[in-house]
């Protein structure tokens, strides 16, 4: 059959026309794919920025940090030379996460902890018993801390942990992992930083102490008598401690400070200093409280 003219230019029309929806389509298509890359490209671009920012942000928290730590050293080691004692120091500061050490003491040297391991034979009595204590106990636990009671000390080791072993057990299972516990107790061996894992456990999270455990020490760290709230708490108003002194051998005059001290602005921190080798009780008291000083000036930089 033949074509007419007039199909045939109805023929062109359509076509035309199909030709022109195409071209709208493959044009809208062609626009939506490159508003989904200039889209695609935005978020990237902005993540890319938000990483910048991070990286930035994390090298400026690494300066500063390790300008703290050199600053600490230099304040700790002026403190130390001067002293003519072996010193241990260490802490934790929660504003950086990180925590920093100082002695001048041989690789390996142990301190003696005297009279500081009395917080740790508190936190292992409460860990044992998930932080359950008669009211026995409880007159034990005070008198051992606010008091710095020995005979109360030596009641809590042999009846509420079940003697030098078993002691050593809670000591391990807190973190103190280089502590050394011995049956005349005041001469056990440890590290300031296996003590601040210990201060860790009770003033900051813990996952073998409960919140009430934690408490019920800060609480009487918080309380002792006044005779005895010298060492780390020279410097500062909000404070939580444990002392101890020995005279022993060769170590002479040991002299002890651990605790925390509460900042400006969530500038919190935990402190252990140790000291031996000084001629007398004064001398390593003193010394304490000057490496104190020396370390709230320094974290003071950090105060909101």
């Amino acid at each position: 059959m033949a074509v007419t003219r007039r199909q045939l230019r109805q023929a062109r029309k359509t076509k035309k026309q199909h030709s022109r929806v195409l071209f709208s389509m493959l044009t809208c298509l062609t626009l939506l794919g490159a508003g989904i890359g200039l889209n695609s490209y935005l978020v990237n671009r902005n993540q890319t920025a938000s990483r910048k920012q991070n990286i930035v942000q994390a090298t400026a928290s690494f300066l500063d940090s390790r300008g703290l730590n050199n600053r600490l050293q230099q304040a700790w080691a002026k403190d130390a030379t001067v002293s003519g004692s072996k010193v241990a120091v260490a802490i934790f500061s929660k504003k950086t996460g990180q925590t920093y050490t100082y002695t001048n003491a041989p690789a390996q040297y142990k301190f003696h902890t005297a009279s500081t391991i009395k917080v740790a034979v508190l936190a292992s009595v409460l860990a044992k018993n998930n932080g359950q204590l008669d009211e026995h106990g409880k007159s034990l636990a005070e008198s051992m801390i606010e008091n710095s009671d020995n005979d109360a000390t030596t009641e809590l080791i042999n009846d509420y942990l079940g003697g030098t072993a078993a002691f050593q057990a809670q000591v391990n299972r807190l973190g103190m992992t280089n502590t050394k516990v011995k049956e005349a107790w005041g001469t056990s061996t440890t590290t300031p930083t296996d003590q601040i894992n210990l201060l860790n456990q009770i003033f900051f999270s813990s996952n073998v102490l409960n919140s009430q455990s934690q408490q019920y020490i800060q609480n009487l760290m918080q309380n002792v008598e006044s005779d005895q709230a010298w060492g780390i708490s020279a410097g500062s108003s909000s404070y939580a401690l444990k002392n101890g002194w020995l005279s022993y051998g060769r170590s002479q005059w040991i002299v002890n400070s651990i605790g925390y001290v509460n900042g400006k602005g969530g500038n919190d921190y935990t402190i252990a200093v140790y000291t031996d080798q000084n001629p007398d009780m004064d001398h390593g008291q003193q010394l304490t409280e000057k490496i104190a000083r020396s370390t709230k000036q320094v974290m003071a930089s950090l105060d909101d």
